[in-house]
């Protein structure tokens, strides 16, 4: 009875991994050539966002972070309505205060011209070697716009999208006639702490003004420093945008005289560049806030603000012209928006990018 038992079982087996192996074989997969949200230079990695000949000339922690695909995706259109994805990354699944599908996850949004807005799909993942994401149910039309975010901290060795063998997928060029807007950050613009790569402020925002964002944010690295200001300069852009004054803080690092001289020459140096770019400097989005009992983290950051307050109003008094400050208050950051005492959660990626959108809609 027990060796009857034990054919069954093994017969169904056979037949489970024959009817697997076929699935396998029905599905085409392809890799996709066009990655948004780069600089136009030639010499990056597929999934990293800086050039490969930066690599001796930055710390070595701005280069490793770099790698990380934080504010890339991927355009393409199908008519299919199961997607698979597929890939490896080189980092740790997750963080103590950021989850797996934030740092090393995916995000699928569909946009219909018709409709004119975004929509998102939820897909069934496993975190394995090789993570994969699949994708159903979502209806299909050679009209509209997959985008596919990936991930916030991590580094993407290999990627891989599959639909049914006699499905279309056609991946979308880069479209280098827009001028993208170009954001140096910290950690919070790198992504943390979304949910999800879609809820990271940058992307928010790359989805609501309608422009490609290159996100040039480094997570505790974001220090204005000379050869990031320099790539930025070359890169002809609709906006910059200066998000640093949390990595900025006035301690045994740095004074507040130097801080000062950081971020004056940062949008002087800029300005030359590109003498009619806008460029916003952005307030630190944490402090100001009596409901966050953390006094000594308020303090410091409400120091650097009031720093770049000062500075910002030298450079209008110079004459300095097309520079613009996003405040404190118009980022409106409470006790709901964080996770820690300043990385925002997905209700404070939300104030972030609806800051900036208010701001860009007038600046643009």
């Amino acid at each position: 009875m027990n060796l009857q038992k034990n054919i069954l079982c093994f017969y169904f087996l056979l037949v489970s991994f024959s009817v697997v192996a076929q699935q396998n074989e029905n599905w085409r997969w392809i890799q996709p050539s066009d990655i948004h949200g780069q600089l136009t230079d030639d010499g990056i990695s597929r999934y990293g966002r800086l050039p490969d000949d930066l690599r001796e000339v930055v710390r070595a922690p701005v280069w490793n972070l770099g790698t990380n695909s934080a504010g890339l995706y991927i355009d393409f259109t199908s008519d299919t309505d199961s997607i698979q994805v597929r890939y490896k990354v080189k980092g740790p699944l997750n963080m103590p205060h950021m989850p797996t599908v934030g740092v090393s996850g995916l995000d699928l949004y569909i946009l219909d011209p018709a409709e004119k807005e975004w929509a998102w799909t939820a897909g069934k993942y496993a975190f394995k070697d090789t993570i994969s994401y699949t994708f159903t149910h979502m209806g299909s039309s050679l009209h509209r716009t997959y985008r596919l975010y990936l991930p916030l901290y991590n580094t993407v060795e290999w990627l891989e999208i599959g639909v049914p063998a006699r499905a279309v997928l056609e991946t979308k060029a880069v479209d280098n006639t827009k001028k993208p807007i170009i954001v140096y950050g910290t950690s919070i613009a790198q992504g943390a702490c979304a949910s999800r790569p879609g809820l990271a402020w940058t992307n928010m925002l790359n989805r609501d003004v309608g422009r490609p964002i290159i996100n040039l944010a480094f997570s505790g690295n974001g220090r204005l420093e000379q050869p990031i200001l320099e790539l930025i300069a070359k890169e002809e852009a609709s906006t910059i945008i200066l998000d640093c004054l949390p990595n900025l803080g006035v301690g045994t690092q740095r004074t507040a005289e130097q801080v000062d001289s950081l971020i004056y020459h940062a949008v002087t140096f800029l300005r030359k560049a590109q003498p009619h770019t806008p460029i916003i400097l952005t307030e630190h989005s944490a402090g100001f806030d009596s409901f966050v009992l953390q006094e000594e983290v308020n303090r410091a950051a409400e120091q650097s603000t009031k720093i770049a307050r000062a500075t910002f109003k030298r450079l209008e008094k110079e004459g300095v012209k097309g520079i613009y400050l996003l405040t404190n208050r118009a980022i409106e950051m409470d006790l709901n928006s964080t996770v820690d005492y300043v990385h925002p959660n997905d209700i404070g990626m939300m104030k972030i990018a609806k800051a900036y959108a208010a701001l860009l809609k007038r600046i643009l």
